[in-house]
């Protein structure tokens, strides 16, 4: 009896639907009825949803299961860099005759690969993860983020282990995919160590909006060590560097701790306001080694474009203390943010920098905090500049897209200031007498256009001025002499196509 009644119910609604057909031809609006053309665009957007929702069960499918073993994701970054130093490169100071600041004279105008990365990094097991990353700068391989983490361990919350960056505030632990200028703030690299070997924990709670950190780490940098020649060696003892490396009974010990946390907090991001500070100890990276000992980085805008040389600061010491706190407010399209650092030589001398930054998107666009880094994280565009969509013609039915571009893109603009402050520090401490660390200012002027969250291009303009006093007669670290002052400045225009993935 069942089977008779749907058979019956499907027979009715068989010839229900013939009839509607036959009147619907025969019916006068007939000839107003919408061709199969009419439709084209529709069913072409539908055929390729259809495509998309594929492609992604099958991804599904073919997903890693994490739970037994680890993912593996590819990623990468090219930074192409186009760099122009005006003429008055080098200035004459006044009584000094041709003195510049800069040991290594005047440098070229640029064009090349900033920055060329290629790694691999996965989860697995549930509570693993793992980093493994070769970059190219300045004609040099040298390794960056190698480290496997640890999630979930007792009373430390996550462990990770390798070589990745010592955390000296908001601005270095963003990451250069996110960055604002071409190029870090000169006192950001000038109070930075770099990456190191090393052991840390990370602890987040509070919703994550409260993140402490805190490492133990090498002081002497091996990044490079590998792509070095066998016979290169500071130590002149005759062994290679490599072996030297091996030793690291006098290579000496970073400590370093960052507490950062966002008491405000919404809209995923888009408005927040940040507070952060950090405290490193630093030995010299090879204690058995008299001599001088100097902050990593040289003072000095666009350093990887060859200006690297400006006021090194070396002094004869064998430990350091920094510190530096961090603030950061975003709403919408507006953001600021402000460090300043201050560090201190084991000889009682000590140095001083900071930089203020403000940023706007003239487009209705963000670039949302990340509560798991500390730090500003990637743009969150609307719309992206491209798209691959073929030219469509529709009159009823969404927008036209004209060969390809979707919108303008994102648009931010934003203002940079930045200063060191090394006049207490020596350059070197020796027997033809001490030169001072100098001071540098930097001024910047940008623009981002974004033509999607993994592509921009870079304008930028810096004026940079440098001084630095070759100090005789009088002790360094009373800060005060009549000596007259080194003099430089430049100006730099720049631009820069940067992809990741």
């Amino acid at each position: 009896m069942r089977m008779t009644t749907n058979f019956l119910l499907t027979a009715v609604v068989a010839l229900s639907v013939g009839a509607s057909d036959v009147l619907a031809q025969n019916h006068p609006s007939a000839m107003f009825a919408p061709t199969a053309s009419y439709y084209a665009a529709d069913v072409g957007d539908l055929e390729s949803r259809i495509f998309k929702l594929e492609e992604d069960m099958k991804k599904k499918q073919d997903a890693v299961d994490t739970k037994r073993r680890f993912s593996v994701d590819v990623s990468g970054r090219v930074f192409m860099d186009a760099v122009n130093f005006s003429p008055n490169y080098g200035a004459v100071a006044p009584t000094t005759g041709t003195n510049n600041p800069n040991p290594n004279g005047g440098v070229s105008d640029y064009i090349g690969l900033r920055d060329a990365r290629i790694g691999v990094g996965g989860r697995g097991y549930e509570v693993l993860d793992y980093r493994a990353e070769l970059s190219y700068e300045r004609g040099a391989l040298r390794m960056t983020d190698v480290f496997m983490g640890v999630r979930k361990v007792p009373g430390l919350d996550y462990v990770r282990v390798g070589h990745y960056k010592v955390e000296t505030g908001m601005s270095y632990m963003t990451s250069g995919r996110n960055s604002t200028a071409m190029e870090r703030a000169a006192s950001v690299g000038t109070f930075s160590p770099g990456r190191r070997l090393g052991i840390s924990q990370i602890y987040l709670f509070g919703n994550d909006q409260v993140r402490w950190f805190n490492g133990v780490f090498l002081a002497r940098d091996i990044s490079g060590g590998m792509f070095h020649s066998p016979t290169a060696t500071h130590e002149n003892n005759g062994t290679t560097r490599v072996a030297n490396d091996m030793n690291m009974s006098n290579r000496g010990t970073i400590f370093n701790s960052r507490f950062s946390m966002v008491p405000y907090y919404a809209k995923d991001g888009e408005r927040f306001f940040h507070l952060g500070g950090h405290y490193m100890y630093r030995e010299k990276d090879d204690k058995g080694f008299a001599g001088n000992m100097s902050t990593s980085t040289a003072i000095g805008g666009f350093s990887r474009a060859g200006n690297a040389g400006w006021l090194s600061t070396q002094t004869a010491a064998w430990n350091y203390n920094q510190g530096g706190i961090e603030l950061a407010w975003g709403r919408d399209r507006l953001a600021i943010s402000s460090e300043l650092f201050a560090g201190s030589f084991g000889n009682g001398r000590d140095m001083y920098g900071g930089y203020a930054e403000v940023r706007y998107f003239l487009t209705k666009d963000s670039r949302p905090y990340s509560k798991s880094s500390g730090t500003p994280g990637n743009v969150k565009m609307r719309n992206n500049f491209l798209t691959g969509d073929d030219v469509v013609q529709t009159l009823c039915h969404g927008r036209a897209k004209v060969f390809g571009i979707q919108s303008i893109g994102a648009w931010e603009v934003y203002a940079q200031w930045s200063f060191v402050d090394s006049d207490r520090v020596a350059f070197f401490d020796g027997p033809t007498g001490p030169s001072r660390g100098g001071r540098a200012v930097d001024t910047a002027f940008g623009l981002n256009w974004y033509w999607n969250p993994n592509t921009r291009m870079m304008f930028e303009y810096v004026h940079s001025n440098r001084t630095q006093q070759a100090a005789t007669g009088y002790p360094i670290s009373s800060g005060t002499g009549n000596d007259s002052y080194r003099r430089a400045s430049v100006d730099t225009f720049a631009t820069s196509l940067r992809f990741s993935f």
